[in-house]
């Protein structure tokens, strides 16, 4: 049986072109991301297919709730021997890899290191090929990441796969690389690499989040999702990430990289509450409840003084007005209601149980 967002959306795309807003389709589409089952994505396939070009948001249900069965159908209806078929979206492609359909492998890799797509074609097959084995790709990837080492610009999610290579030694290539040329418009790939390499990478990882010329922070680059991301694949706790935070505070440095770990902090929290799907499977929803985050994040230990988040970067910041502070009384918020929405469908539960 399909849940109700499901049929909103069989609704809103049988009906006239535009009589739904896509904002309230991006609405029934995360719900159904969020919380459908592989019926839903049964029932979605076949509208997709009457309009992929028009209805790639549909894409993450299938990544998210298919089989291989459901993959089968939308390889063999979206690419050919050549790759994407004219019209199909990229996001086909990370959906593929991400089903584990490892009969497309080495035509993602075709749309990474060679002339088949664009640079999204190539970013969404990155992301796919990281769910994939890659066992007789090792050598071309490592020859590709060996080409492009050390420059400003170049395919951003090709570091995703140094791992797949099975070499180590791109573990220290990569964080020189994000340290050395990388452009930050460009290193969001670089970040998650590192984090994919798991314990070996962790310090690493922990260490560019909060050194500003990474700029682990950045929204409008994108390097704060693939930082949120990276935290998910090592699973890195809210609690062990605030009390580094707190660290790095305490610490004797200046003022702008005390800023620079407040904004990052800041940024990954919004992405903590908000809990997008990354489309990595290995990179599961923090585990916290809202009432969890409320209680590290925004409560006072003693009633004695504000030692609590905001009160913190109102003591580290020097302007009170600064941007970041108003993020986090909006974080804050977000957390109030959460926690009262997880309280009320707990509630019918409890009731039951008692």
């Amino acid at each position: 049986m399909t849940s109700y967002a499901v049929r909103r959306l069989l609704d809103a795309y049988g009906g006239e072109p535009g009589a739904v807003s896509a904002r309230s389709l991006a609405r029934s589409v995360d719900a159904v991301v969020r919380h459908g089952s592989g019926a839903d994505a049964d029932a979605l396939l076949a509208v997709f297919l009457d309009d992929p070009a028009e209805r790639a948001e549909l894409l993450p249900v299938f990544a998210r709730h298919g089989d291989q069965d459901l993959a089968g159908r939308l390889a063999a209806a979206t690419v050919g021997p050549a790759g994407l078929r004219d019209g199909m979206p990229a996001g086909v492609l990370h959906a593929l890899g991400c089903l584990g359909h490892e009969p497309v492998e080495r035509l993602l890799w075709e749309h990474v290191d060679g002339s088949a797509g664009s640079w999204d074609e190539a970013q969404q097959a990155c992301l796919g090929l990281a769910h994939l084995p890659c066992t007789g790709l090792r050598g071309e990837i490592a020859a590709a990441l060996e080409r492009h080492r050390g420059a400003n610009f170049f395919p951003e999610f090709l570091p995703v796969l140094a791992v797949q290579t099975g070499d180590p030694g791109w573990l220290d290539r990569l964080v020189e690389w994000g340290e050395g040329a990388a452009s930050t418009d460009c290193n969001g790939g670089l970040v998650l690499g590192i984090a994919r390499y798991g314990a070996a990478g962790r310090g690493h990882f922990t260490d560019l989040l909060w050194n500003p010329w990474w700029e682990a922070q950045g929204g409008g680059t994108g390097t704060d999702r693939w930082a949120y991301a990276g935290t998910r694949v090592l699973g890195i706790g809210m609690a062990e990430l605030y009390a580094d935070l707190k660290a790095r505070l305490d610490a004797d440095t200046d003022a702008a990289t005390k800023r620079h770990c407040l904004a990052t902090f800041t940024a990954i929290l919004r992405l903590w509450v908000d809990r997008p799907w990354l489309g990595l499977r290995s990179a599961p929803d923090p585990a916290e409840t809202g009432e969890e985050l409320h209680a590290l994040l925004f409560e006072w230990s003693t009633p004695l003084g504000d030692d609590e988040l905001v009160g913190l970067a109102h003591a580290t910041l020097d302007d009170h007005r600064d941007r970041i502070i108003d993020d986090l009384y909006t974080l804050r918020r977000l957390l109030e209601v959460r926690t009262r929405f997880e309280l009320a469908a707990e509630a019918p539960a409890r009731h039951a149980d008692a």
